[in-house]
Parts: C-alpha cells; sequence; structure tokens
C-alpha cells in the first residue's frame, strides 16, 4: 500500500481495500479534485473511518460525497461499484427521504442517533425491508463550520424479525389458552395464591376475583369442604391428585344459593429448577353440564431484548449523549475516558473509574470469564456481545453487554446496561415453558394449524391417537392427516368443517374414524383463533373420544326393545295357539278321505288366512328387534300406525279394543321407523298394562301449524301428532311429573324396567320434537309424540 501513496495522501495508511480504491481512483473530474489537495478535515475523518472495522461512511459537504470503509461495502451490494464519491442522495436515492431529515439535522451541527429504524433498500437489485441502528454526527473545520457528516451504522434486520415472529407465536399461544374449554389455575406457594385463572375457571366459582388471593380467602366454600387440606398434601408430596365427579357446592358469598357441581380435575404439582414444588397447576372440565370453556391464560410479555452494537469515537458529540457505556480502556485494564453513561448506570464517576482496573468491579464469579475475553482482545480479536455483572456504587451488580476492539494499543469499547432485558427474557423463557406443558398435558386431543391447513402443532394426546411423531404430521393438511385418512370419505367432510372455521364459524361435529387402535367416535370441535387486533391467525382442533358412551347409548336402546319382546311375549303366544287352530283342523280335514269337497277347501281357506296373519305377526316381531342406530328419514306414519294397530289386535287381551283415526292426507314425518314403531309400542303397552279389565285403546295421527310452541319451546314449523289414549286407570300430578323419567314404573318388580317412557321422550327430543302428557285418575291417558313434518321445518 505504501508504495503506491502520493504524497500528501499519506492519511489512507493501513486503510483497508477502500484506501486503495481512493489512492487508484480518477478523481480528476471529480468536484474534490486530487486527494492530495483534499481538506486537512476530510483527510483526518477518512483516516479514522478507514482504520475502524465497524460500517462507516462519510457525507462531505453541501452534495454529501460517499466515502466508506471496507465494513460498508456489504451495505452497498451492487451500488458499491459506482457509488464511491457520488452523492448519498444519488446513491441511496430509494432511502432519500427517510433519512433525508436526519442527514439534514447533522449538517446543521447537532448529533442524530436511531434504533432499527425502517429502511426499504435495494442494494441487491430489487426493494427488501430491512432494519438499522446508527448515528450521524457533525464534522467540523477548525472554525467550528460543518463540513461533512460522519455515520456509524449496524444492520438489525435479523434481529428484529426474529422477535417479531417470536411475539406473534406467543400471542397465539396465549390466545389459545384464552379460549379453552378447560378451567385452569395457577397456585403459587404453600399458602395456594392464585398466580392466574382462565375464565372457564372463573364461571366454575360464580365469577369470584381470585388472583393474588389464597384459594382460603377467595374461595371459603371449597375450603370449607376440604380441597385446601387436598392442595396441602399435593404441595408436600409432589403427588398429583386426580378426581372424578367430585362434588363441589358452590357457595359465591355468605347466604348465596348453594349450586351442586360436578367437577374432572387435577392437582398438578410444579417442579421448579430446584427440585422442590413451587405450585400447583389446577386443570379439569365441569362435567355437570358438559359445555366447553375457555381457558384464561395471563398475556405473555413480549421480548424486551434489544440488542445494538454499535461504535462511537471519542471526539463525537454523541459520547455525552448516548446512552452506551462508551470507553477507551488501556492495557493494563483501566477505563482511561468513560463517557456519562457509565456514571448513570453503575453510580461511578469518570475519575472514580481511571482510578482502578475495571476487573476490580467484577462480579467474583465472572472474573474468569472476562480474563478470558480480555486474553482475545490482547491478541487482536474484536470483543462482540461479551456478558459479565459490574458492581454499582450502591453495592449491586447491572449486566452489562460489551463490543470492543483493539486499536493502537488500546481498546474502544460500548457497553449497555441489559439487566432488566435478560431479567425479561428470564420470565419469558419459564412462561413459554409453562405454556407448553399445559399444552402437552390435556386429556384432549388439540391441534393448531395455519388459515390454509397445514398442520402447525399437536400434542401429545392427538400424537399418541395415531402412534406418529409431530414431524410426520407437521406441514400436512389437516384433512389429510392419519386421524382422517384411513377413513373413507372423512378426508372431505373435515375439509369443508374446516372451511367453515375459516368462515369464522365454530363448528362441531361427531364424527366415527378408523384409527390404528380401532373404530372411534369422537365429538370434534373446530374455532378460529384471533389475534389482539380482531385478525383470524389460526384454527384450532379440539377433539373428545365418546366411543365409551355412544356404546353405552346403543345398548341402551336395545334393552328397551328386548322389554318391550318381553311384554308381548304372552299375548304372541296366545294368538299363535288361535292361529294354528284353522290350520291343524285344515289338515285332519285333508287326512279323511270322507270329507266332502267343499268343506275341505272352506276349511284350507281359513287354514290360509290364519298362515298369512302368522307370517306377519313374525315379520314384525323380527323388524322390531333388529338393532339400528338412528336414522331419520320420511315415515309414512298412516300406514305405520295402521300395521301397530295389527300387531295390537294380534297381541294384546280381547278384551281391550283397538281403533285407530288418521287424519286424510298425513305429510310424511322425519323419524327413524324402527325406533318410532318401537316407541308406539312401548306407549301402546303401556295402555294395555292401564287397562287390566279391557276397555279401548286409539291410535291417532293429525298435522299441526306451531308457531309460538307448545311446552318446551318448539321451533315454528309444521309437525305431526301421533297420539296413544286409552280407558284406563290414568295419572295423578306426582305420577304424571315422573312419568319420562328413566327406570320410573308404577307396575311393580319384575313387570317393566320403566323405560318405555324415557325412550320415546328421547327419541321426539333428538328429532326436534317432544311428548306431551294429558292423564287425570280414573280418566285415562293421552301421550303425543310431536315429530317435524319432513321438508316443512321454517
Amino acid at each position: 500500500m505504501d508504495d503506491i501513496l502520493a504524497p500528501g495522501t499519506e492519511f489512507l495508511r493501513g486503510g483497508g481495500a477502500m484506501a486503495r480504491r481512493i489512492a487508484r481512483h480518477d478523481w480528476s473530474r471529480h468536484p474534490l479534485g486530487s486527494p492530495q489537495d483534499w481538506p486537512p478535515e476530510l483527510k483526518t475523518t477518512l483516516s479514522i473511518m478507514l482504520g475502524s472495522r465497524f460500517a462507516m461512511c462519510v457525507g462531505w459537504g453541501p452534495d454529501l460525497l460517499l466515502f466508506y470503509n471496507d465494513a460498508y461495502i456489504p451495505i452497498l451490494g451492487i451500488k458499491d461499484a459506482g457509488a464511491l464519491g457520488e452523492p448519498i442522495p444519488l446513491v441511496w436515492s430509494e432511502l432519500w427521504e427517510d433519512i433525508r431529515p436526519l442527514a439534514e439535522t447533522a449538517m446543521s451541527g447537532t448529533a442524530t442517533w436511531r434504533e432499527d429504524m425502517y429502511l426499504r433498500m435495494e442494494r441487491l437489485g430489487f426493494p427488501e425491508d430491512t432494519w438499522w441502528t446508527f448515528s450521524y454526527a457533525p464534522v467540523r473545520d477548525p472554525e467550528g463550520r460543518v463540513v461533512a457528516m460522519l455515520n456509524i451504522t449496524h444492520e438489525t434486520t435479523r434481529r428484529v424479525l426474529s422477535e417479531r415472529r417470536l411475539a406473534d407465536e406467543n400471542g397465539r399461544l396465549a390466545r389459545m389458552f384464552e379460549q379453552a374449554p378447560t378451567f385452569m389455575a395457577m397456585l403459587r406457594g404453600p399458602e395456594h395464591r392464585f398466580e392466574f385463572a382462565n375464565p372457564a375457571y372463573r364461571r366454575v366459582v360464580g365469577q369470584r376475583d381470585v388472583v393474588g388471593r389464597t384459594v382460603a380467602e377467595a374461595l371459603p366454600d371449597a375450603a370449607a369442604q376440604g380441597y385446601v387440606e387436598v392442595l396441602d398434601r399435593v404441595y408436600r408430596s409432589g403427588t398429583p391428585f386426580i378426581a372424578h365427579a367430585a362434588e363441589f357446592h358452590e357457595q359465591p358469598g355468605p347466604g348465596a344459593p348453594v349450586s351442586l357441581r360436578y367437577l374432572d380435575f387435577v392437582y398438578q404439582p410444579i417442579v421448579e429448577a430446584d427440585g422442590q414444588v413451587g405450585g400447583i397447576f389446577v386443570v379439569g372440565s365441569d362435567v355437570t353440564t358438559r359445555t366447553q370453556a375457555e381457558q384464561a391464560l395471563r398475556l405473555l410479555n413480549e421480548d424486551l431484548e434489544r440488542q445494538v452494537d454499535a461504535q462511537a469515537q471519542e471526539r463525537s458529540l454523541t459520547w455525552q449523549v448516548t446512552p452506551d457505556m462508551l470507553g477507551v480502556l488501556n492495557r493494563e485494564g483501566v477505563l482511561e475516558r468513560t463517557n456519562p453513561a457509565w456514571q448513570r448506570v453503575l453510580g461511578w464517576s469518570a475519575a472514580e473509574l481511571a482510578a482502578r482496573p475495571a476487573r476490580e468491579l467484577l462480579h467474583p464469579d465472572d472474573v474468569e470469564a472476562a480474563a478470558a475475553a480480555r486474553g482475545r482482545l490482547h491478541a487482536g480479536e474484536p470483543l462482540l456481545g461479551f456478558e459479565c455483572r459490574m458492581r454499582t456504587r450502591a453495592g449491586d451488580y447491572r449486566i452489562l453487554s460489551w463490543v470492543a476492539t483493539p486499536e493502537g494499543g488500546k481498546f474502544y469499547c460500548s457497553a449497555r446496561d441489559v439487566t432488566g432485558i435478560r431479567a425479561a427474557a428470564a420470565e419469558l423463557a419459564d412462561s413459554q415453558a409453562r405454556l407448553r406443558s399445559l399444552f402437552e398435558s390435556s386429556y384432549q386431543l388439540q391441534v393448531l394449524c395455519a388459515l390454509d391447513g397445514a398442520l402447525q402443532d399437536a400434542n401429545r394426546t392427538a400424537l399418541d391417537a395415531v402412534g406418529v411423531p409431530l414431524a410426520a404430521v407437521a406441514g400436512l393438511p389437516f384433512w389429510e392427516t392419519p386421524w382422517f385418512t384411513a377413513t373413507p370419505g372423512m378426508p372431505a367432510r373435515v375439509r369443508a368443517a374446516f372451511a367453515r372455521a375459516v368462515d369464522g364459524q365454530a363448528v362441531r361435529e361427531e364424527v366415527t374414524l378408523q384409527l390404528p387402535g380401532g373404530v372411534r367416535t369422537c365429538d370434534l370441535a373446530l374455532r378460529p383463533l384471533y389475534d389482539a387486533g380482531g385478525g383470524m391467525t389460526a384454527v384450532v382442533a379440539e377433539a373428545i373420544d365418546i366411543t365409551e358412551r355412544r356404546i353405552a347409548e346403543d345398548a341402551l336402546r336395545q334393552s328397551q326393545k328386548l322389554e318391550a319382546m318381553g311384554q308381548l311375549t304372552g299375548g304372541v303366544a296366545h294368538d299363535f295357539n288361535n292361529l294354528l287352530a284353522p290350520i291343524m283342523a285344515a289338515l285332519e280335514l285333508a287326512a279323511d278321505p270322507d270329507t266332502k269337497p267343499e268343506r275341505r277347501d272352506r276349511t284350507i281357506a281359513v287354514a290360509q288366512q290364519s298362515a298369512d296373519r302368522a307370517a306377519v305377526l313374525v315379520q314384525r316381531l323380527l323388524a322390531f328387534a333388529r338393532k339400528q342406530p338412528l336414522q331419520a328419514v320420511e315415515v309414512d306414519v298412516d300406514a305405520l300406525v295402521e300395521g301397530i294397530a295389527q300387531l295390537m289386535r294380534s297381541s294384546f287381551d280381547p278384551r281391550i279394543r283397538i281403533v285407530v283415526r288418521n287424519e286424510p292426507d298425513l305429510p310424511p314425518a322425519r323419524a327413524d321407523f324402527n325406533q318410532l314403531e318401537m316407541a308406539l309400542l312401548n306407549l301402546g303397552v303401556n295402555a294395555r298394562d292401564a287397562m287390566p279389565e279391557g276397555g279401548t285403546l286409539t291410535l291417532s295421527a293429525r298435522a299441526a301449524e306451531v308457531d309460538a310452541g307448545i311446552g318446551p319451546p318448539l321451533a315454528p314449523g309444521r309437525y305431526l301428532v301421533v297420539a296413544v289414549t286409552d280407558t284406563g286407570t290414568g295419572m295423578d300430578a306426582n305420577t304424571r311429573s315422573r312419568a319420562i323419567e328413566p327406570f320410573f314404573s308404577t307396575k311393580g318388580v319384575g313387570r317393566g324396567t320403566g323405560l318405555g317412557l324415557s325412550m320415546a321422550h328421547g327419541l321426539a327430543s333428538q328429532l326436534g320434537g317432544l311428548l306431551h302428557i294429558d292423564s287425570a285418575p280414573g280418566a285415562g291417558t293421552m301421550i303425543e309424540l310431536w315429530l317435524p313434518a319432513a321438508g316443512a321445518r321454517k
């Protein structure tokens, strides 16, 4: 380098690649002319800039002619080839309107500084979003006039984008738990003080304000029922406590009504880093009404960490105003020069800091690491992001993040107080760990999906259901995951449900899935997830396995059929005896060669009629006994009632007269044929038993239009009303009020399970109708089934 320096250009010595380019550049047509003739202020400023390892540039004169050092070259990108000596407004034309006020402020004599400033630049030939931390400082001539500006810069794009992504992820996770259907609370310390409780938890405890208070203070009713003693045992032992359908007598205040709730919940001890129990996490569901609850979780604090690497020179005006702690260390480790920020942060004056090595202020645990860092500096390596604790005048310690570079036998350093940032980061990491634990420990299947359906996360319960790791399903469309692909037609159904959720609907469906563990029935819910601004960001899928509950319900329905079959057995046997008599007589006459042909023909005709009646009776009993699930279809009520009447006439006591009164031109009803037939037969058996000495049993059907509803509210629309009326003993008010209760019966032990009316009531309710009873002692009973007409609902 020295051999190409012309006299008067010695300021370029040691300036790296840019110094060589300046020396070799053709300046003959440039406004500044030959470098030998440049002003001393420009030469001095360029010497300082070119010798620095931090990205720096100089804007010289009114036109802000651009000079820069080696570290600044990557910032220019493809602009580097033609940028040297050109006006900054021309080189950075796409940025000029953004940085112009800062440049004008510096050229007017005032230093400026910006942290994480957004700039959209075209350094690589295309627009890109970038963020920067930099300072503009004025450069003055000996008379104090501003002749240039000096820029020290550092790109923070990667850190800013990372922090934003982390903040978005934390926000989504927090909102998911805020909207969770299960109730949750966190108790801290041996006194069980509420740290947070979600909305679902507050609903369970009567909307009482519990946060910040102990369980005994906030929920005296729970304490009186022994729940505090259970919490004490969990806290001492570290063993979780699991309860199923536990009773909780909720009383929000003295003298307030007491509400009985049944709760499934877990008291889960939270073990801290030292191995001790620090709190108890409460999670569960209110199984009294089996409604979904939303989980409350405090919003996570956004990441406060801001790391800025900036160097300021001793002679810059920013030395006095910057919040960063700037200084010059000698080889003995003494801070010879410090700016005012040191005293603001640590309380030590510049004279006090210069009176002893900086290592005397180090925390004892950081001395060894600081010595190693100092060794790297002495070896000529720059120091970036080194952290240590230094003692303040008050005696406490502050965490400082250091940037330092060796230059001319000294070390130019910048430090920033990151004590608050590190504390916030530690708290955030703890919060994230707790949130993840809650997510993974839920007994529900929970999945988080992007708005395009791509699976982003799934908890352990969901993954165990299909026996795959998260990596095997992450990124797949939710409907194409192993939860649905083995079930024919299910991917298309789930995709349609997902589309409704993306439209803002809360979707809930019962699905039957072919899973590795066998066929399972699940209650599947899909709901949109919103950010703090109300924008939809994701879709949450949750499912509960209800297979065992559906199996129990099917078994109950079949047992009701068997009960009805038992009620019919006696009458059917008697009727079959009556049907077999003419058949046997016809066979005897057919075997007698002396029987007259006319008599034989009449007897055979009667036998044929008996055989036909027996075949019809057998067909009806077989159809009735079939085990089928509820399938709502169009049912011809007129034909169904006539068929039931024939079966009753064949099987009931002859003293009971069966009458059918159906309106003409009845529309079809929307119902399950087999279960409606079973319900009418059960009602007929009850009517028969209410007339032990005989009477009239009337089956009728009529159409009805409902506007305001009858009894429990009915949706407006057209209905079919099927009634079973008897002239029997009737029911008093107490019996009527309990008639539809499961297993309630007035027939005595061994004569029925008491499920007939309950089954009929459940069938009508499932179909969107109702069961109505009109009865009085001695006046008989009329029971009406209101069923929606097919295709007639408004």
